[in-house]
């Protein structure tokens, strides 16, 4: 009789047959090696383990369809109560013929022409390569992807303070910025300025770095020579990485450089510290290429999800009130097209994926505990505008084909769009407002006075800009109904904020709570669905121990 296999032959066995993948996969299943959320997609539920279930889940954004999907395929009964008439939340497009409402102010109509490029993210713009939930359901529903650039060095900075406020290229600023700083270790190294701050025991792991790697000074000055392009005298005099004033050419057009910028007028320049300024932005890890996003506009997410779940989403319908009951949960709420005020769903889960900053004015008999912690959070209130421009300047007159220019203005940043390359016609966002102080200047103000003030700042960057532009649009998130904000702005280095959200990660009873705000990917679709999966796993972990 042969002896049982052990774990460790059996991962050998299927890591020879089938590859390193498979037994990784075999590891995980047998609790060997963690499953980290980034990976592990929507919990695996068991078939028909919901069935005879019902979940009311609050809100049609990614977070809510998400559940929704994966729920009703493992039999649970599912409804979606949406309180607009589109689903996607903050996944949102606007083309010609849209309308914008605010509270507090007139309608905004979209008054652009309706080629298929002419469309305006006011929400979520991009998807990054390493969100692999959200791109794995682009995936599975068909919305068609194309890069988005995020990062471009043709772009501009500009801050009032330095450089006489004029426009610098993003090109020069950054790789002007890497050859000084290069220069300067250079001449620290050559001077043995090196040695003199280091500690007796910081010694001792420099001289164990040298004698096991075989540093030396002279390797370390040719990596800083060629880390920011310096001359044989360790000078940085300028490089073909900021470009040139005279491109190359045929004939004897060898090229002229651009001159390096003011080393005084860079330290001067708030590119490097302003958090509106950022120079070094597509360093941060979320904003790293590749960059993805959907062929025609982001609600083409939404769109798909809602055309997979069909008919369980009650659109116009909104929440006003949230009872906990003995056998599961109450919600009240109003239909909006027919004006009915008073229609009761009940289930035995409640999926609430109502924006805290909605949410804390929305009847409830939740605990206290919870009560504290839906009011916690700050909400930013970002903003974005769009114009449509009849010609597409920033390509013709500066060759720019997306990216971002960034300005000390209020507006912030300027995107150029990543589709219709070459057409007649662009929309272009003029501006993308971040921060509490700039976005509540910019909430506060009248739509029309925001698009002026927009232009007023964009003429910083590009000449004749004002005229080059019509038909604007600004969205001001915290007066948009069922938003009341951006995103949640939790201070997870307070340890009372961390508390609320701990409290919310728990749920209360039969009210689990989801969306971009119950994650550490605020303002990122991801997030939304990371924290979809989340509760799904402890909705249906709930549900087994209640039939158990």
């Amino acid at each position: 009789m042969s002896a049982p296999l052990s774990r460790r032959q059996l991962i050998e066995l299927i890591g020879r047959a089938a590859g390193s993948s498979a037994a990784y996969q075999i590891m995980c299943t047998l609790g060997l090696l963690p499953i980290t959320s980034a990976s592990a997609g929507p919990p695996q539920l068991p078939p028909n383990s919901g069935a005879g279930v019902d979940v009311l889940i609050l809100g049609a954004g990614i977070a809510g369809m998400v559940a929704a999907l994966e729920l009703r395929e493992a039999g649970y009964h599912c409804t979606i109560l949406e309180a607009r008439s589109r689903p996607g939340g903050r996944n949102w497009s606007l083309r010609s013929g849209d309308a914008v409402e605010e509270i507090g102010f007139k309608p905004q109509r979209v008054r652009w022409n309706r080629d298929p490029h002419m469309y305006f993210n006011p929400g979520p713009a991009r998807i990054p390569h390493h969100h692999r939930g959200i791109l794995d359901y682009c995936r599975k529903l068909d919305v068609p992807l194309e890069v988005m650039v995020n990062d471009n060095r043709n772009t501009y900075l500009q801050d009032d303070a330095a450089f006489a406020g004029e426009p610098q290229l993003a090109r020069r600023v950054i790789n002007d910025a890497r050859g000084f700083v290069a220069e300067l270790a250079a001449k620290a190294v050559n001077q043995s300025l090196l040695d003199e701050p280091l500690s007796p025991d910081d010694k001792q792991q420099v001289l164990h770095f040298v004698r096991q790697y075989g540093a030396n000074k002279d390797r370390l000055l040719r990596f800083l020579q060629a880390f920011g392009a310096l001359d044989q005298d360790f000078k940085y005099r300028g490089s073909e990485r900021s470009g040139y004033s005279t491109p190359p050419g045929a004939g004897d057009q060898e090229g002229t450089l651009n001159d390096k910028v003011d080393f005084q007028q860079l330290l001067a320049a708030d590119f490097w510290s302003n958090p509106i300024l950022k120079m070094n932005y597509s360093e941060h890890y979320p904003q790293q290429a590749t960059m993805l996003q959907p062929v025609g506009g982001m609600d083409k997410i939404g769109h798909a999800f809602a055309r997979r779940l069909g008919s369980i989403v009650r659109y116009n319908a909104e929440v006003t009130e949230i009872r906990k009951t003995g056998s599961g949960v109450q919600v009240v709420w109003k239909d909006r097209r027919r004006n009915r005020t008073a229609v009761m769903s009940e289930a035995s889960y409640v999926i609430c994926t109502i924006p805290l900053s909605v949410l804390r004015n929305i009847k409830t008999n939740f605990s206290n505990e919870i009560q504290s912690a839906i009011r916690a959070p700050q909400y930013m209130p970002a903003g974005k505008l769009a114009f449509q421009a009849e010609r597409r300047f920033w390509e013709l007159d500066h060759q720019i084909y997306g990216g971002i220019s960034w300005t000390n203005r209020d507006i912030g940043q300027i995107w150029y769009p990543s589709s219709g390359f070459h057409q007649r016609r662009g929309i272009l966002v003029g501006g993308y407002i971040l921060g509490q102080e700039r976005g509540q200047r910019f909430a506060a103000k009248s739509p029309e006075r925001r698009l002026k003030d927009a232009l007023d700042d964009g003429e910083r960057l590009h000449k004749n800009y004002a005229a080059s532009l019509r038909e604007g649009v600004a969205v001001a998130w915290s007066n948009i109904p069922f938003s009341a904000g951006g995103w949640a702005d939790w201070n997870f280095g307070d340890a009372a904020h961390r508390q609320h959200y701990q409290a919310l990660l728990k749920g209360d009873g039969p009210v689990f709570f989801c969306g971009e705000h119950m994650s550490h990917l605020r303002a990122w679709q991801e997030g939304a669905v990371q924290s979809a999966f989340l509760v799904i796993a402890q909705l249906a972990e709930h549900a087994r121990q209640s039939k158990a």
